[in-house]
């Protein structure tokens, strides 16, 4: 069964509530809210953990993909609003431990984060204690890029070399990418724009839910 992850990924406040509002009204599954500091992304977005703080009803309702430089330092303000999972670049990782430790402690899942240009045999010495791993298909940062598919062989060979750990792929899915990203192995798809940009979200996810099964 393949998961369908709706994206949040905005640069104001008033977009992230709304879109966490139609989520939670709406969608029964995890969603995800991105995280992107302009240092080690291209662009910068809505950033501020204490706004979630405020938000009704969201605990182990979503996961948080942190596209940032100094994760170790942040990280425990991000664990206080207590998603289901979070996600954290191998691009970044200073301490592994502390990262694993601090999500242990919380009872949060945690994934690692490859960007499209990032080997697998990166994520490898993390698999025994990670929850999945998340193949990034565009450059971090916003939502509506285009998809890059070399990124589909990376799918590819970490299925066949881990025929049982959960693979993320994550930026530019459409419809005809979501068939492809199946076929290469991935069992959760992380989409943003195919979805939000669209007249009809729901409609939309149904779509990809029905291609897919």
């Amino acid at each position: 069964m393949i998961e369908i992850i709706p994206v949040i990924n905005v640069k104001t406040r008033q977009k992230l509530e709304e879109k966490i509002r139609f989520l939670l009204a709406n969608f029964k599954g995890i969603f995800q809210i991105d995280v992107a500091d302009g240092i080690f992304t291209s662009w910068k977005n809505w950033n501020f953990p204490e706004d979630l703080k405020r938000a009704k009803k969201i605990k182990k309702h979503f996961e948080l993909h942190l596209m940032i430089a100094n994760v170790e330092e942040v990280l425990n303000n991000w664990l206080e609003i207590d998603p289901k999972r979070v996600i954290v670049h191998q691009e970044v990782i200073k301490n592994f431990d502390f990262i694993f430790d601090a999500c242990k402690k919380k009872q949060i899942e945690l994934g690692i984060a490859l960007n499209p240009e990032t080997p697998i045999k990166e994520a490898e010495k993390y698999l025994k204690k990670i929850n999945f791993v998340l193949l990034l298909a565009v450059s971090p940062g916003p939502s509506g890029q285009t998809f890059k598919w070399f990124v589909l062989d990376k799918v590819k060979e970490l299925r066949k070399k881990y025929p049982k750990i959960d693979i993320a792929l994550d930026g530019g899915i459409n419809e005809e990418i979501a068939l492809k990203a199946k076929e290469a192995g991935a069992n959760i798809l992380a989409i943003g724009s195919a979805i939000f940009e669209s007249k009809d979200p729901m409609g939309q996810i149904k779509k990809f839910k029905e291609i897919l099964s």
